[in-house]
């Protein structure tokens, strides 16, 4: 892929922040190091000034006894601290060590109630302390009473039964009378004290008692009024063995579970034997191939004695009639009676069984007449007891099955019960340790009571003021000043650099912008005179006799670079000098780069196009009677250059910009300019234009569409960033072939060495050159 060409892309290449280098901020530092010494010098003596005044201050620190060293192997009790967050417990409360409760002695210490009245004391016995400047809250941060810092891996702060005290000031006396005012003051304020918190800490604690019996009483008639609710007395044995209740054994849910095994297994007995009757039945039923209420009506013809009547006589009967059958002929009269006593027996033996049939509702009675005959009375009893057996055995099975199913479900509802039931115990157990604690916390504090005897005893050696240390050497205090004021002044220094949007250097112009810089104009504070001849024809126009030098050569110098530089670009012959704001010097150079191309042969055109604010002639010191504004307004016609000028020698010529023009837009974009730009070309070898400001009016813009090129101008120190860039947006809107590069004003003078080494003299730092 090709690279795109150099007027796609913008013209603009603003620096972002995450390109700035520690170099740019080092030459940010040097460029504000006149504010950034006078911020850290001013810095430094105030915070020295500080610290004589208010910080450099003596301090000596005592220790005081506050509690007796107890003998090995006392009994340890309870800390009162421990016992303050109890009035609604929710936790299980450990013993801790019998201590006293330093930690809150630190706080009482400290507090307004011992320390004013110490304060006061202090100033009446202390002349030199004025309350006005000396205030209690002065005295306050003066004053320092804590704990000792544990040592080793195992200290523990709270334990401690000597306290530090420590107290500064700017006179090792009133540290002196402080201290042994503080020692004394304290030691009395104990023997005051000490009985009355010891007496108070115990009616909390009866207090927290009562509340926490109270509390278990609540507890109770809760669990009470819960199992009677719910006919349960301990749901679930994860809490069976609670603390609220005390007693031991098996809860609800387990004597249902041992209740649902026993029915089980009997169950599974009940399975077994009901399958083995099952079994036996159906082979019974397999060989009498009857229902069990047909078996049953055979059984009761068994035992009747009418049908074992009848039917022994119907057997005698059928035996006679076969006899005779076989000997008689079927019509004979024997026959036909022993037939007829046949029927009359099976008749009569069909109406005893129907009898029986209809008490045990058989449909077909007539089938088991006889049936005796097939088997024995003994299978048939055996055929219906497993028939009885069987249909108790069933019976048995669904009973316990509807007791298992009751069993069970009374186990869920005991599991459900067991969550709220749980956490009233786990409630009641909190209670009874909190309470186990305050019976403990309470005999402590009696037994305090009894052995309270010890008085608090300084262990420091207050008179020997040569312990005195200072609270901040005079090293550190010089060492913090310095790094104070050095800080101090470097982030000064990098705000005003941050805050500063113009440019200061040459570097920062190329850092954001792709155009080249082809010129560096130095700073000057001296400049040419001019001397003009005037020609009127009858437009005015100025032409350049000769010149007194009164600018520097390295000022002049700048502009044969600046030429140089034009002419190896590609130079043409109209070129407009213009720039983003008022002020940036494009009047001078505009004149000292005609001076320079009319000093090496060129004929050139100076036309001052600034017909807002004309400034141009201001420059040259020459009258602006008439000029640009009147030619383009028809007041004077186009002059003849070439018979104009053909008699005269002057190699520069100026055209002013005429009385200045409130709408200047209309003359720029009329046909008279660009007549009169066609007509300059052809008889001039170079015509420089200076315009208006490139932001500020519209005008300039229309005017660069006309000329051939145009350079930019940038002053250090007062081209804004913002009004460079929206300049240049200007040239990416269609105008990027115009602009040949930037010349910066107002940089500082380049040694001769550094001149001849390159045409682009280095910067030292801006100051302005006047327009």
């Amino acid at each position: 892929m090709s690279d795109p060409e150099p007027h796609s892309e913008s013209l603009l290449q603003p620096i972002t922040a995450d390109k700035i280098t520690i170099g740019e901020f080092l030459a940010g530092i040097k460029r504000r190091w006149k504010p950034a010494v006078i911020a850290g010098a001013v810095t430094a003596v105030a915070y020295l000034g500080y610290y004589y005044l208010f910080l450099r201050s003596y301090q000596h620190t005592i220790s005081l006894q506050v509690e007796a060293i107890k003998p090995l192997g006392a009994r340890q009790g309870t800390s009162l601290e421990a016992i303050r967050g109890l009035s609604v417990p929710s936790l299980p409360l450990l013993s801790g060590e019998a201590v006293g409760d330093t930690t809150t002695l630190v706080q009482i210490l400290n507090s307004d109630l011992v320390l004013r009245p110490l304060y006061e004391q202090l100033v009446e016995q202390n002349p030199d302390l004025d309350p006005q400047t000396y205030t209690y809250r002065a005295f306050r941060k003066s004053l320092s009473i804590e704990e000792p810092r544990p040592t080793g891996l195992l200290g523990n702060r709270g334990n401690a039964k000597v306290l530090q005290i420590t107290f500064s000031a700017n006179n090792k006396s009133i540290v002196k009378n402080a201290l042994d005012l503080i020692s004394k003051e304290l030691t009395q304020f104990n023997e005051a004290e000490k009985q009355e918190q010891i007496f108070q800490n115990l009616r909390y604690v009866n207090q927290e008692i009562q509340k926490t019996l109270s509390q278990i009483d609540e507890l109770e008639d809760q669990l009470n009024q819960f199992r009677s609710e719910n006919q349960v007395l301990r749901p679930d044995s994860a809490i069976a063995g609670g603390i609220s209740g005390g007693q031991g054994g098996s809860s609800d849910a387990d004597l249902y579970r041992v209740q649902l095994a026993n029915l089980l297994q009997i169950k599974s007995e009940n399975d077994r034997k009901l399958e083995f009757t099952r079994e036996t039945f159906d082979a019974l039923n397999r060989q009498l191939r009857m229902s069990p209420a047909e078996a049953l009506v055979a059984s009761n013809l068994n035992t009747s004695q009418n049908y074992k009547s009848l039917l022994q006589n119907l057997t005698e009967a059928e035996q006679l009639l076969a006899q005779e059958m076989a000997r008689l002929q079927p019509n004979s009269p024997t026959v036909r009676s022993l037939e007829e006593e046949r029927r009359l027996l099976l008749a009569q033996l069909k109406q005893e069984a129907q009898q029986i049939a209809r008490r045990n509702q058989v449909s077909n009675p007539e089938s088991l007449i006889g049936y005796q005959g097939a088997v024995t009375e003994t299978l048939i009893g055996k055929y219906l007891e497993a028939k009885v057996e069987m249909e108790s055995l069933q019976r048995m099975d669904a009973e316990l099955s509807r007791q298992i199913d009751t069993v069970r479900a009374e186990l869920d509802r005991i599991m459900r019960l067991a969550n709220p039931y749980r956490k009233i115990e786990q409630r009641m157990a909190v209670a009874q340790q909190s309470l186990q604690l305050l019976l403990q916390t309470r005999q402590s504090l009696q037994l305090q009571i009894a052995q309270q005897d010890f008085t608090w005893r300084l262990l420091s050696d207050i008179e020997d003021t040569e312990q005195y240390t200072t609270t901040m050497r005079l090293l550190v205090a010089l060492a913090i000043a310095l790094v104070l004021g050095g800080v101090s002044g470097v982030v000064l220094a990098l705000v005003l650099e941050l805050l500063d949007a113009r440019f200061l250097e040459v570097d920062q112009v190329r850092q954001n912008t792709r155009l080249p810089v082809v010129g560096q104009v130095p700073i000057a504070s001296e400049f040419d005179q001019y001397s003009f001849s005037r020609l009127e024809a009858p437009l005015t126009l100025w032409g350049l006799q000769h010149h007194l030098a009164g600018a520097t050569p390295a000022f002049k110098e700048s502009f044969y670079f600046l030429l140089s530089h034009l002419e190896q670009l590609g130079l043409q012959r109209s070129l407009a000098i213009t720039s983003a704001q008022a002020g940036e010097g494009r009047s001078t150079i505009a004149a000292y780069m005609a001076l320079a191309a009319a000093a090496i042969g060129k004929r050139v055109l100076l036309i001052d196009a600034n017909l807002r604010q004309p400034g141009l002639h201001q420059t040259l010191g020459i009258a602006n009677t008439s000029g640009l504004a009147d030619l383009l307004s028809g007041a004077f016609p186009l002059p003849e250059w070439s018979s104009l000028l053909s008699a005269q020698t002057e190699r520069l010529w100026v055209l002013t910009a005429g009385q200045p023009q409130q709408e200047p837009m209309t003359l720029l974009s009329s046909d008279a300019w660009h007549a009169l730009l066609d007509a300059a070309n052809a008889a001039f070898d170079l015509v420089i234009i200076d315009t208006a400001p490139l932001v500020s009016f519209a005008e300039t813009n229309r005017l660069l569409a006309r000329v051939e090129q145009s350079l930019f101008v940038v002053r250090l120190g007062k081209t804004k960033r913002d009004a460079f860039a929206t300049a240049l947006k200007e040239y990416d809107l269609g105008l990027k072939d115009k602009i040949l590069g930037i010349v910066v004003n107002g940089t500082a003078a380049a040694k001769q060495s550094e001149a001849e080494i390159s045409p682009i003299p280095s910067m030292i730092t801006p100051v302005a050159v006047n327009t």
